[in-house]
């Protein structure tokens, strides 16, 4: 909470805390004059604040003598950083840190406490400005409320001033601070709302009056506005700075007025002078991305020319290379895509990486390149099935594998997509002459597939299941019992028709039923999965079979269809308002869902 004059003693103690400050703003405060000058000094200057020099007094260096004398102990790093300043010119280490880039000034300045305190006093500046002049592209000078380390750490770093979150781009060069999106929501605080935030704060107006401002809200996502904002942890200390002033005039100190108008006159003479240069600053930014964009596409376009010509020279497809350098896929963009200029040591280690992508986009160019064959061979091989079946007579039940199933058989899938560009019906000639083994088999697992499927829908908990090939052979999907119908009636799965032959009823929308024995009855023994036995088929189909004569557990479905009974439902004629009942084939009976078995006749 910020002290006001009211809660505040004549010895003032500063509330500041000890943490890093790289905003740049507690140096540049005047504090009041005189006795009371003591009472503002702050708890612990900024890290990146220039040390005071006044009190600093050379210590005189030990006149060395012929003699050399051994180092008792461990030899330490910061021993020898100890020797490094008492043994070279002050004027020589300046010269060797000058040579530095700023980002690693800052580095080397939070080593150790001796490096810091060289490179944060005043007389270090010159190392400073020399190593901010060497920086390309060149930077800006530092401003008037800045120190070169505070600037440094602004231009050179990406970590956020608030929370430290890295890789930070968003900069407010009027405030001279960056910050992630969060901080800047929960820091930056609109001058109109700055009452109800700080209630505590006497005379606000006089301190956002003379504060730097920004006309770039937190939640403004980078949007400029004629309203101004202000960083909170600013307001906190400016007020702390205006109590002080205001004590002092509270207390009838002689000039103290004056002296307080002078230095607000002054403060917004700076404010000002800082939303300017915030304005130049914001300009040079923008031009420096654009610049930096350009130069990283002439980095990324070197590299990728390359690249390509060493995938060449290794010799890879001038297309296929080119396909893989322009692909947006992330491991590409990886290899291609980086302003990092490519070494011996770079293309070493990408190199296999690079390899396969080109590879890949063979694969797929060749895919391109043979679509038209590979159709064509599909037509030849459909062409070709449909003769095979005409002559092929060893399936009496008709349990053949439709086209597109035909397709997808691995030998006739390996021809077509075969390399050459033959596309006569010769080349399937070895695959077609094994075609009736495979049938059998092909017929054979899905026969015995169907069969566990009844064998288990009539077995119960507990009891023994017969084996499912025994059933098979037995002729138990001959039976007139053995009905299934599709996952159409319970889970909503369809198939389709013009490769399925399914029991319809009179109505199309009514649900289908399946009987093995079917004529041209073949998908359902390619989807299995969508096959099952209704018990509630089973129970009609034994009533029909009963009301003919037969015996269900033993009646085939071919002696009901030489039969031809027809049956129908009075119940359901007269909930229908027909005076001629329907006749009905079994089938037809089987899969009406409206069939009652009460009514048969």
């Amino acid at each position: 909470m910020v002290t006001t004059r009211r809660k505040s003693a004549v010895t003032y103690k500063d509330a500041s805390d000890d943490e890093m400050d790289v905003d740049g703003f507690d140096h540049d405060y005047d504090a009041p004059s005189s006795a009371s000058k003591k009472s503002l000094k702050r708890a612990a200057e900024d890290e990146l604040e220039y040390d005071s020099d006044e009190d600093e007094k050379p210590k005189k260096k030990k006149t060395r003598t012929g003699k050399t004398t051994k180092r008792k102990g461990k030899v330490t790093a910061r021993s020898l950083m100890k020797d490094l300043f008492t043994t070279l010119p002050l004027d020589l280490i300046y010269e060797i840190f000058g040579h530095l880039h700023p980002l690693d000034l800052l580095q080397v300045a939070r080593t150790s406490r001796l490096l810091r305190s060289h490179l944060m006093s005043k007389r270090s500046i010159s190392v400073w400005k020399t190593a901010r002049e060497a920086v390309l592209p060149s930077v800006p000078d530092c401003p008037k409320d800045q120190s070169e380390p505070q600037w440094a750490m602004l231009l050179f770093t990406h970590d956020c001033t608030i929370c430290g979150t890295p890789r930070i781009q968003k900069v407010d060069w009027n405030l001279r601070l960056r910050g992630c999106e969060m901080c800047f929501k929960a820091h930056i605080i609109y001058s109109r709302t700055a009452t109800k935030t700080y209630p505590e704060i006497e005379d606000l107006d006089t301190v956002l009056e003379v504060l730097p401002w920004t006309n770039v809200g937190g939640w403004a996502h980078g949007h400029s506005s004629s309203r101004k904002f202000y960083f909170s942890k600013h307001i906190i200390k400016m007020a702390q700075i205006v109590d002080d002033f205001q004590l002092r005039v509270d207390a009838g100190v002689k000039g103290a007025r004056a002296e307080f108008d002078e230095w607000i006159e002054k403060k917004k003479a700076e404010a000002t002078e800082q939303a300017e240069s915030g304005k130049e600053l914001k300009q040079w930014a923008q031009e420096a991305a654009r610049t930096r964009n350009v130069t990283n596409e002439q980095l990324k376009k070197q590299r990728k020319e390359a690249i390509i010509a060493k995938l060449v020279e290794l010799g890879h497809d001038p297309r296929d290379v080119q396909n893989a350098a322009n692909t947006r896929r992330s491991s590409a963009s990886n290899i291609f895509d980086s302003t990092t200029q490519l070494s011996d040591a770079a293309w070493k280690r990408i190199k296999a990486k690079a390899e396969m992508l080109a590879e890949t986009e063979k694969q797929a160019r060749l895919d391109i390149e043979q679509r038209p064959i590979r159709d064509a061979r599909r037509k030849v091989a459909k062409a070709r099935y449909e003769k095979f079946k005409e002559t092929y007579d060893s399936s009496p039940d008709g349990f053949m594998p439709d086209e597109s199933k035909f397709i997808d058989i691995p030998a006739i899938k390996s021809v077509i997509q075969s390399d050459g560009d033959g596309v006569s019906s010769g080349i399937f000639d070895d695959v077609f002459d094994q075609l009736p083994a495979f049938f059998d088999e092909w017929r054979r697992v899905r026969r015995v597939e169907l069969a566990r499927v009844i064998v288990e829908s009539q077995s119960t908990a507990g009891d023994a299941k017969p084996d499912p090939v025994t059933a098979e052979q037995e002729g138990i999907l001959l039976l007139a019992t053995s009905f299934f119908a599709t996952c159409t009636q319970y889970g909503g799965y369809g198939h389709d028709e013009s490769s399925v032959h399914w029991m319809r009823t009179l109505h199309g929308h009514f649900p289908r039923r399946y009987h093995p024995s079917s004529g041209n009855a073949r998908s359902p023994f390619e989807e299995m999965r969508c096959i099952r036995v209704v018990p509630e088929s089973v129970e009609r189909a034994k009533e029909l079979i009963r009301a003919v004569g037969l015996d269900p557990n033993t009646a085939t479905s071919l002696e009901m269809d030489a039969l031809d009974a027809r049956f129908w439902c009075n119940a359901c004629s007269v909930l229908q308002n027909k005076a001629i009942p329907v006749a009905r084939s079994w089938r037809n009976c089987v899969s009406f869902v409206n069939f009652c078995l009460l009514a048969l006749h």
